[in-house]
């Protein structure tokens, strides 16, 4: 940490190629911060950074496990999970049952400690390039997601997608805005974060097969319904698909029918 607070050493053309060195010189220093993952006995320090390079794998890391020191060695317990990572790149079930084996009661440094919910998203946070804030149809705010990646996971879509929805500003599988801020000061998510909405991810989930919806509302602007989508609007009020497309388009009507492809008329 002193090297890192160094300016001399961060301009050293000797360390100038280290991708934490390039971060922090590009960046500056009141762009990142320091977060304590655990408390731990000085004989297990590498052990406990190599586990946690391994199951956070911290983007800047440029070692696979603990820094090295003369004379340390790391535990019989650490080769083993370090033998079998190099083995098997995605951990088979026996690795799991052998990182599990490895950590369970009192081996475990959490042993009768849990994360706060708070603590999880300032870990993710840290390490991520920007939060997205997920909002319903009618611009009420969901849940914070702590980046594009994570959320992608989460819902089983693609990043690239997800980065059009956004920049275009479209709805989501007809129900869902995605923002990279938030819409209002005053908004406050429904959910604490976004490891406790299991129901809305399975909500979000379920509607994959929707890609553009079809809002209907009557003249007076009062929503009637919402379709999920072009075709299966046309067949349940028999309007060619290609008039209700260029309706939704510009937020027209056709007959009695107000077209949209939001749900709200702005």
């Amino acid at each position: 940490m002193k090297n890192y607070l160094n300016n001399s050493f961060l301009n050293n053309k000797k360390n100038v190629n280290q991708p934490i060195i390039k971060a922090l010189l590009k960046y500056g220093l009141e762009n990142f911060s320091l977060i304590i993952l655990e408390y731990t006995d000085d004989n297990l320090i590498f052990d406990r950074e190599t586990f946690w390079i391994i199951n956070l794998k911290p983007y800047y890391n440029i070692l696979e496990f603990g820094g090295s020191s003369k004379g340390y060695k790391h535990s019989d317990t650490v080769k083993l999970y370090l033998s079998e990572l190099a083995k098997n790149r995605k951990h088979s079930e026996g690795t799991k049952v052998l990182i599990a084996n490895a950590l369970k009661g009192e081996l475990n440094p959490f042993y009768g400690k849990s994360h706060k919910i708070e603590s999880i998203d300032k870990i993710i946070v840290s390490k991520s390039l920007g939060k997205i804030y997920v909002y319903n149809s009618i611009k009420e705010l969901q849940v914070i997601f702590p980046s594009i990646t994570t959320l992608s996971k989460t819902i089983n879509s693609s990043t690239n997608y997800i980065k059009k929805v956004m920049m275009v500003g479209i709805m989501f599988r007809g129900e869902w805005y995605f923002y990279n801020k938030l819409l209002s000061s005053l908004d406050t998510p429904k959910y604490i974060s976004y490891t406790d909405c299991d129901n809305l991810i399975k909500e979000i989930k379920l509607n994959s097969n929707i890609k553009q919806a079809i809002f209907v509302f009557d003249l007076s602007g009062n929503f009637i319904k919402r379709f999920n989508g072009v075709m299966e609007t046309e067949e349940k009020l028999n309007i060619r698909h290609e008039k209700i497309k260029q309706a939704a388009s510009s937020k027209s009507h056709i007959g009695n029918y107000i077209f949209s492809y939001h749900r709200l008329l702005d």
